[in-house]
C-alpha cells in the first residue's frame, strides 16, 4: 500500500496508555508478573478497548494528549488497564516462571 508507506499515521492512544500504565498502574498495583509479555499484553488488551485517536502531525498528537488532561477520559482509562490487568494476570499467555 503505498499511502500507508508515504504517510506517517499515528495511534496517539498508544503513548498515552503506556504513560498511565507506567506512572498510575506499576507503582501502585504489585504484578503477579512483570514480565515484558505480560505487560505488553496489558497495553495491548486495554488499546484494543479504547476508542484509537489517528493523527499524522505533531500537533496532532499534542492535541490528543491534551485532551486526556479531561479526567472523565483520564478515569476511563484507568479503568480498561485495570480491566486488561485482571484478565492478563487471570490467563497468562505463558507458563509460570518463563
Amino acid at each position: 500500500m503505498e499511502f500507508a508507506k508515504a504517510s506517517s499515521i499515528f495511534n496517539a492512544m498508544e503513548p498515552i496508555v503506556v504513560s498511565f500504565f507506567e506512572e498510575h498502574i506499576l507503582p501502585n498495583y504489585p504484578l503477579k508478573c512483570n514480565c515484558e509479555k505480560c505487560t505488553t499484553d496489558i497495553i495491548v488488551l486495554t488499546l484494543n478497548h479504547l476508542k484509537p485517536k489517528y493523527t499524522s502531525t505533531q500537533a496532532g498528537q499534542a492535541y490528543i494528549k491534551a485532551l486526556y488532561m479531561n479526567t472523565q477520559l483520564q478515569s476511563d482509562i484507568l479503568q480498561e488497564l485495570t480491566r486488561s490487568l485482571q484478565v492478563v494476570e487471570s490467563n497468562p499467555q505463558h507458563r509460570p516462571g518463563e
